[in-house]
């Protein structure tokens, strides 16, 4: 997925998919406290075990999409997505990580429009990551699963998008990263780059990191703010019939790209230290389908959205 799958680390990751080249591409992971850079805190051999949880909702309102200047009517699109992984801390320097997500993307068409009505992946999420020493970490993350439209399950829905990371803590407050990621049914299948996170005071951090930049100042213990984009979607392989359904039998059994460029602002909610709430809306800058192989191309025009999301860790 555009993450929609590769993770940093469970902790901080959500899944990336990521299908555009950008150069602060890499760590599509923070949103975990800034001391471990998505990492939990190390915890004593032996004992480090935590488990989290993610549910997450966000609706996109009515715009047009067009295949080329044709203007084939409006799409709205729902996205839901729940995830749950634990962390096991086996050594001061060494943790491993495996969960499992669900994610799906619905679509309200219009008639004639050559795309499907659903977008599916049902995954495992694996991971291990490795502290070097006290400036170097490497997270290598794996999320092998069924990536499609679910009509007709085979071999060709399976994908098993990769990532690598590199994190370098600069300084107390700035932390580093290089990243690669690999995923064959993306519009880019290897993409990578550079991205950072700043804490130019304790109130304020800056991520510049897909799939979420953004800036966040800490209001207060229990409410954060937050604006800035956001990157959704990923790689989907169609039904075998698909294309002849829609009257394109060229588009039989196909690969699809989707993405979405959101850019919002919100508020994280913080009940208690095991449950947080999210609620942000703004608008969709991009909503984009593209059928790689047969340069297939169809583009949606701008809207509004809202999400909200219930995290939990135990």
């Amino acid at each position: 997925m555009l993450t929609s799958h590769s993770s940093l680390a469970y902790d901080l990751m959500p899944s990336f998919k990521t299908i555009t080249v950008i150069a602060c591409l890499s760590a599509a992971a923070v949103s975990a406290p800034f001391n471990a850079c998505g990492q939990t805190a190390p915890t004593p051999a032996g004992i480090g075990f935590t488990h989290k949880s993610t549910s997450e909702f966000s609706y996109v309102a009515n715009s047009n999409i067009k295949l080329g200047a044709v203007n084939l009517g409006a799409i709205d699109t729902t996205h839901s997505r729940l995830r749950y992984g634990a962390s096991f801390q086996t050594s001061d320097s060494y943790s491993w990580r495996i969960g499992a997500e669900w994610e799906r993307h619905a679509f309200g068409l219009p008639a004639g429009s050559m795309l499907p009505n659903t977008l599916n992946s049902i995954a495992l999420n694996l991971g291990d990551t490795w502290r070097i020493n006290d400036k170097w970490t490497l997270q290598l993350e794996a999320d092998p699963g069924i990536y499609s439209d679910l009509e007709d399950i085979g071999i060709e829905d399976f994908n098993a998008p990769l990532s690598f990371r590199a994190l370098y803590f600069h300084r107390p407050n700035l932390i580093w990263t290089f990243a690669v990621i690999a995923n064959m049914k993306n519009e880019f299948p290897v993409i990578g780059g550079i991205g950072a996170r700043w804490l130019p005071t304790d109130k304020v951090t800056v991520d510049i990191l897909l799939p979420r930049p953004q800036i966040s100042y800490q209001l207060s213990d229990k409410a954060r703010l937050f604006a800035g984009a956001e990157l959704k979607g990923g790689g989907y392989r169609v039904a075998e019939n698909f294309g002849t359904l829609v009257g394109r039998p060229d588009l039989n059994d196909q690969d699809l790209s989707y993405r979405e460029i959101r850019a919002g602002a919100g508020i994280n909610w913080k009940f208690t230290n095991k449950l947080s709430a999210v609620v942000e809306g703004g608008w969709v800058i991009d909503r984009r389908f593209k059928f790689r192989d047969r340069n297939l191309q169809f583009n949606g025009d701008g809207a509004g959205y809202f999400q909200i999301a219930l995290k939990g860790s135990y």
